[in-house]
């Protein structure tokens, strides 16, 4: 009996001893994680842009930058700055935590008060804020294509609308958060090639002009739109699907209205419904002849299998 008494307390004290070591490397885990993402989103990058011409005033221009903005670079999607340009919480439930879009417009809480128009090309081709610092969910990689014509009067409409009152609540990460922003590549600056030329093309139903737009499809189908696993992205996300003219896995099969139909309405040829990850009900007001340049582009690029990105 005492035998048996002495091995269960032996028992007993490697449990105890085990539950502690388990806390003890869960917290020092926690605390890698919390140090780690905090460096990641502290560091400080810096590059020299040109000042681009911002129409304020311009109808004509504002019309042109409430379209892009609405319905094809989705400033106001899936809550990122809301449609009022205000901000808001674009996650926030543990264990990823909090992630905010600030406010963008010139009322309290605004984050671009300050912004000349350099400052503005910094973060929107760039990914890069004011002060040198990163910004995170950012797409910038599906923006830095566009001309500078289109980037000044997406700029002029948000700059015309209504101030906003709305305090920049910052990103709180939890545990997820911090793995996400510590080890996958999050950070538009870090996917963006800031010496490459961009491509030079007027808006019309063109190829050239598809390649422009196709600029926005990068950031989920990835560079050569083969789609996979969305860096970065909700982790309850489907993988990007293939949008290149593969036939097996990619729209190597469909015809124009198939394209037109999945793109606008997120429906697939078969009737199956797209997540609505991909923003169709934003590109539902998509004018017909930049769906109609998007698709000229995407017939051209080289037909890769699904998740290669």
């Amino acid at each position: 009996m005492a035998d048996k008494k002495k091995k269960m307390g032996l028992i007993m004290k490697l449990v105890l001893f085990g539950g502690v070591g388990s806390v003890g490397l869960l917290a020092a885990g926690f605390v890698g994680l919390y140090f780690a993402s905090g460096s990641a989103l502290a560091q400080e990058q810096s590059i020299d842009v040109e000042a681009i011409e911002i129409p304020e005033g311009d109808s004509d221009a504002i019309s042109r930058g409430k379209y892009l903005v609405e319905h094809v670079m989705g400033c106001g999607h899936s809550d990122c700055h809301r449609a009022d340009m205000g901000g808001g919480a674009v996650i926030d439930e543990q264990p990823v935590g909090r992630v905010y879009a600030p406010n963008l417009t010139g009322g309290k809480g605004s984050a671009t008060a300050n912004y000349d128009s350099k400052d503005w090309v910094r973060v929107i081709r760039h990914g890069l804020k004011k002060d040198g610092k990163r910004a995170l969910i950012m797409p910038s990689e599906d923006f830095w294509v566009y001309p500078d014509s289109d980037i000044g009067a997406a700029v002029a409409y948000i700059k015309s609308l209504p101030a906003v009152d709305r305090d920049n609540l910052g990103h709180s990460l939890g545990p997820i958060g911090m793995l996400i922003v510590a080890t996958e590549p999050v950070f538009a600056w870090d996917k963006i090639d800031h010496k490459k030329e961009r491509p030079k093309a007027e808006p019309g139903p063109t190829k050239e002009w598809g390649e422009v737009l196709a600029g926005s499809c990068r950031g989920c189908h990835g560079e050569t739109l083969s789609g996979g696993k969305i860096p970065g992205g909700d982790p309850d996300w489907p993988e990007s699907r293939n949008i290149t003219p593969d036939e097996a896995t990619g729209i190597g099969k469909w015809e124009f209205a198939d394209f037109e139909k999945a793109f606008r309405h997120g429906e697939r040829p078969d009737g199956t419904k797209l997540h609505e990850a991909m923003p169709y009900k934003m590109f539902e007001g998509m004018k017909p002849d930049d769906v109609e340049a998007l698709w000229k582009y995407l017939k051209t690029v080289p037909a890769k299998p699904a998740g290669g990105r």
